[in-house]
């Protein structure tokens, strides 16, 4: 990747922005063919980027400047990165002020506008992506399907729903500018197996968006409930989740079995037992997509042997039988 190639394209002038600074403070012509809906009891823009991410599996744009963009909702979930500069938005009434280097997570049912025109220098990378990729077939895709992160990334959607947007400082987002570039890059010159790239690509971004916003909750302390106690159980049963039961775990901490039942129902919200069957489930669902052992030897591998059990719960928690999870996430 030519970084120089890349900067330079970020920051060459398109042809929408060219419109704008022809026709300063003019609505773009594109708003008179854009259909609306009704959102919060008010009627707003309704972008849709629905066959763009089919054709493309995400799709990803350079934020125009010079303009400001109306009240909108969008067909589907956005990641936006400050590539230079800063962004100012209005989400759900709520003034956002974002700064170099700087993300945020919009879902689908924000009405987010751009208020402020950008400024040549203000740069934003807008990556938009379906729903589902987020809450299901990125889970099942993470290495290992581990506890620890499964449970930060469910605590981390919930509040994204509750709020509709979350938001990453700089400080936190880590390797996040590397891999967005890698993936920029991959997306504005295709390739052989561009699509198979930008999956992975868009895998590692997600992930390292889950570490920044686990180290940001510490720091503020916001949204994450785990400390370094309970996260050292949790990684604990990941590992041993085949032969460890509540008293061998509760052993290896020095705590009762009492003790650490409660704790963990206290930080986490689910027992212990339920806390390994999803580390089970998850493997599960790892050996599924990765390998190609049948259902009733993956059951056993995963520590089930007990077959209508398995079923069952894998159908509970996945939303479809084993089977049907293994034809589905494999397209």
């Amino acid at each position: 990747m030519d970084r120089a190639v890349l900067d330079k394209r970020m920051r060459s002038i398109t042809k929408s922005e060219r419109w704008h600074l022809e026709h300063p403070g003019e609505p773009s012509p594109i708003y008179e063919t854009t259909p609306k809906v009704n959102a919060g009891g008010k009627e707003v823009y309704y972008f849709d980027w629905r066959n763009t991410v089919k054709r493309n599996f995400i799709g990803m744009i350079k934020e125009t400047r010079f303009a400001t963009v109306p009240p909108h909702v969008n067909s589907n979930m956005e990641l936006d990165y400050v590539y230079d500069g800063t962004c100012e938005l209005e989400i759900d009434g709520k003034r956002v002020i974002l700064q170099r280097g700087d993300a945020i997570l919009i879902d689908t049912e924000a009405v987010r506008s751009s208020p402020v025109p950008k400024a040549e220098n203000d740069i934003v990378i807008a990556l938009t992506f379906e729903r589902d990729f987020f809450d299901s077939v990125f889970l099942s895709r993470l290495p290992g399907g581990g506890i620890l992160t499964t449970f930060l990334f469910e605590a981390i959607a919930n509040r994204r729903r509750s709020m509709h947007y979350i938001t990453i400082e700089a400080e936190h987002t880590g390797n996040l500018f590397e891999l967005l570039m890698l993936l920029t890059n991959e997306y504005m010159f295709p390739n052989i197996y561009t699509p198979n790239m930008l999956e992975h690509y868009a895998t590692l971004v997600f992930i390292e968006l889950i570490r920044g916003l686990y180290y940001q909750s510490q720091i503020t302390g916001r949204a994450s409930r785990i400390d370094d106690g309970t996260a050292r159980v949790l990684d604990y049963i990941e590992h041993h989740y085949k032969e460890c039961t509540l008293t061998s775990t509760a052993e290896e901490f020095g705590y009762s079995p009492n003790y650490l039942s409660n704790m963990l129902k206290a930080k986490t919200g689910e027992t212990f037992s339920q806390i390994k069957l999803g580390q089970q489930l998850s493997e599960a669902a790892y050996l599924l997509l990765n390998t190609e052992r049948s259902i009733e030897s993956i059951a056993k591998k995963v520590g089930i042997s007990n077959q209508t059990f398995f079923y069952k719960k894998f159908s509970t928690a996945y939303g479809m039988t084993p089977k049907k999870y293994r034809e589905t996430m494999r397209v």
